[in-house]
C-alpha cells in the first residue's frame, strides 16, 4: 500500500507534524517497529492520539506472526545532538571523508529559518564533496532526521593540508586571480554600511596602494561565485526588488511583524538572488530603491530551500560602475588551417544505423555540425577550451570528422584531467584557440551546429573564442538535451550518458571532444528518424 496517501486518507490532516521515519523488522525479538518523528516545537501527542495510530496501522498491517510497536519520538533541535548525526553520518555513509575531519570542523548555527551547518575543508576535500554530492546528501539526512532545513556550506581553507595524500597521488593546484570589477560608492542605504576602513582593508588584501581618494572596491562577478561563500560581495543593477513581511515566531519579540526585502542583483556576467531581513530604521531607504539601480550589497552566499544560492544581505549601498578603458580588437580574417579535416565513409555509418537511413525534415536537406568542447572548467567567461571535436551531417550521412586539442593559456586543472584524461603533456604543441577556432568557423559555416547542452554550455565557450578573432557564431542551434526531453524518454536526467544508454548508442571514451560528438550525434539522428526512436 501506499502508506502516506492511505494515513492522509484516514486521518487527512490531523497528523500533519508526524513524519515517517522507518519501519524495520526486527526477527530476532518477532516484532515489526514503526517510527514516527514529530518536532519538540510541536504539541506533545496524547496516549489516546497514538493508541488511534498504532490500531489503525494493525488494522491496516493485519500482522499475524510477528508484533506492532510503534515510537513516536520528539525531534530536539540542539547543537550537540546535530553535530553527534553528523559524526554518525560521516562515519556509515563517507569512512574516507571522516577520517580527516575533526570535532571542530564543524559549527552549527540556528536561525529563524533554518539550521546552517558549516564545514570546514581543504581543497582536496572539497574535491570529494563536490565528485560525491556530500552536501546535498547530508542536508537531506539532516532534514529527515530533525525536520528543519538544513543550509550545509562548505568553507575552503587553502591553509588546511591533508595528513595523507587521499589518492595516494602528488597533486598540484594551481590557482589564478579572480576576475574583479571596479565599483565606486555613492551612499549607504542599509546595514552597518560600507566604511572608509573596510575599503582601505579590501585595497590591501587586493595589494593596491591607498591613495584614491573615491570609495571604491574590487567586486568579483557574480558568475564567479558558485558554492556557498562568506563574506561576499557583488554588484550590479537591481531586478524584481520588492517588500514582503512576516511574523516572528520566536524570541522576545515574538507575533512582531518585520520588512524583507527579496530582490535580483545583476551584474555584465550574471544575477544573484539575494534577500535582506530589514530593521524599521532602514525601511525609508529600502523604499527608494528601485528596479535598474547600481546597487553593492554584502552578506552571506547559501543554498535556499530549492538548492538555488541566495545571498543573505547585512548592508548595501548606492554605487556606479567605474568603466574601465577597454582597447578595441580588430577582426582577423579566417586564415587558419591548423586542423585537417578527415573525410568519413558512408559504409562505416550502414553498421552504425543499420538500414536507418531516413530522417524528418530537421535532418534531411540540411548540414549540421555536432560538436562538443572540453574546458578547463565550468566558467564560461573565465575557462578556456583545451579540446574540439566535431562531426558534420549532411543529408542524414556522417561526412566529416574535426578534431584536436588546443593549448590553452594556463594550466589545465587537476580535477579536468581526472575527469577528461586530457594532461598538460597532450596540449603542450597544440595550436591556440585563434587559429584552432578559424578553422572550425570554416568548418561549420553556413551549417546548423548541434551539441548536448550546447545552448547552455558550448556554444559560449565558441562565441567567446570566435569574439577573439572577429568571427560571429550566429548558426542557428538544435540541442540534444532539448530534442531527448521533447521525445518524452523515460528517464529523469537527460545527460548524454543517460540518453546514449536509453538509445543503445555507444559512449565509450565520455568526456573527450570527439568521442560525446559522435555519440550526440547518432543521438540526433536517431531522435529525428522517420518513425521515432
Amino acid at each position: 500500500m501506499n502508506f502516506e496517501q492511505e494515513f492522509t486518507r484516514e486521518f487527512g490532516n490531523k497528523y500533519n507534524q508526524l513524519h515517517f521515519k522507518s519501519a524495520v523488522v526486527k526477527k530476532n525479538e518477532g516484532s515489526l517497529v514503526v517510527t514516527f518523528l514529530y518536532s519538540s516545537a510541536e504539541k506533545e501527542l496524547a496516549d489516546e492520539e497514538k493508541t488511534e495510530i498504532t490500531n489503525w496501522l494493525k488494522s491496516q498491517l493485519k500482522l499475524e506472526k510477528i508484533a506492532l510497536k510503534v515510537k513516536f519520538l520528539r525531534v530536539f533541535v540542539e547543537e550537540r545532538l546535530i553535530q553527534k548525526a553528523i559524526k554518525d553520518f560521516f562515519d556509515r555513509k563517507h569512512k574516507l571523508i571522516s577520517t580527516y575531519l575533526k570535532d571542530d570542523s564543524f559549527s552549527v548555527k540556528c536561525t529563524p529559518f533554518d539550521v546552517q551547518v558549516q564545514v570546514e575543508l581543504s581543497p582536496r576535500l572539497q574535491e570529494l564533496f563536490n565528485e560525491h554530492k556530500v552536501q546535498d546528501e547530508l542536508g537531506k539526512f539532516l532534514k529527515e532526521s530533525f525536520l528543519v532545513d538544513f543550509a550545509i556550506i562548505p568553507h575552503v581553507n587553502n591553509d588546511l593540508v591533508d595528513e595523507v595524500d587521499i589518492d595516494n597521488v602528488e597533486m598540484k593546484t594551481t590557482y589564478k586571480l579572480t576576475p574583479k570589477h571596479k565599483v565606486e560608492i555613492i551612499k549607504n542605504v542599509a546595514g552597518t554600511g560600507f566604511s572608509r576602513n573596510s575599503i582601505k582593508e579590501q585595497r590591501q588584501i587586493e595589494g593596491m596602494e591607498d591613495t584614491e581618494t573615491h570609495e571604491y572596491m574590487l567586486v568579483e562577478y557574480i558568475s564567479n561565485i558558485r558554492a556557498a561563500k562568506e563574506n561576499a560581495t557583488i554588484a550590479g543593477y537591481l531586478r524584481k526588488i520588492e517588500r514582503k513581511d512576516y511574523v516572528i515566531k520566536k524570541g522576545k519579540r515574538v507575533g512582531q511583524e518585520k520588512a524583507y526585502y527579496p530582490f535580483v542583483v545583476q551584474d555584465f556576467r550574471g544575477k544573484m538572488d539575494c534577500v535582506y531581513f530589514c530593521p524599521k530604521v532602514y525601511v525609508p531607504e529600502m523604499e527608494k530603491l528601485e528596479e535598474t539601480m547600481f546597487v553593492l550589497v554584502h552578506g552571506d552566499v547559501r543554498p535556499n530551500q530549492s538548492g538555488r544560492l541566495q545571498l543573505i544581505a547585512d548592508k548595501i549601498a548606492l554605487a556606479e560602475p567605474v568603466k574601465e578603458k577597454v582597447q578595441e580588437r580588430k577582426p582577423v580574417e579566417p586564415d587558419g588551417n591548423v586542423v585537417e579535416i578527415e573525410k568519413l565513409s558512408a559504409v562505416e555509418q550502414d553498421s552504425m544505423f543499420g538500414r536507418q537511413n531516413k530522417y524528418n525534415k530537421k535532418i534531411m536537406g540540411r548540414t549540421i555540425v555536432v560538436f562538443d568542447c572540453e574546458t578547463t572548467g565550468l566558467n564560461r567567461e573565465d575557462d578556456e577550451i583545451i579540446e574540439i571535436g566535431a562531426v558534420k551531417i549532411d543529408d542524414g550521412n556522417i561526412i566529416e570528422k574535426f578534431s584536436t586539442f588546443v593549448k590553452p593559456s594556463k594550466p589545465i586543472p587537476y580535477a579536468v584531467t581526472k575527469l577528461t584524461g586530457i594532461t598538460q603533456d597532450m596540449v603542450k604543441n597544440a595550436p591556440p584557440i585563434e587559429a584552432v577556432i578559424k578553422d572550425f568557423y570554416k568548418f561549420s559555416e553556413g551549417c546548423v551546429l548541434s551539441g548536448h547542452n550546447v545552448i547552455d554550455f558550448d556554444i559560449h565557450f565558441i562565441k567567446r573564442a570566435g569574439a577573439l578573432v572577429g568571427l560571429d557564431f550566429d548558426n542557428e542551434l538544435i540541442d540534444t538535451m532539448n530534442e531527448a526531453r521533447v521525445a518524452r524518454l523515460k528517464i529523469s536526467k537527460f545527460n548524454l550518458a543517460t540518453v546514449t544508454r536509453v538509445l543503445g548508442i555507444s559512449l565509450e571514451g565520455a568526456h573527450r571532444a570527439w568521442n560525446d560528438a559522435f555519440a550526440t550525434a547518432q543521438v540526433l539522428l536517431r531522435l529525428n528518424s522517420v518513425g521515432g526512436n
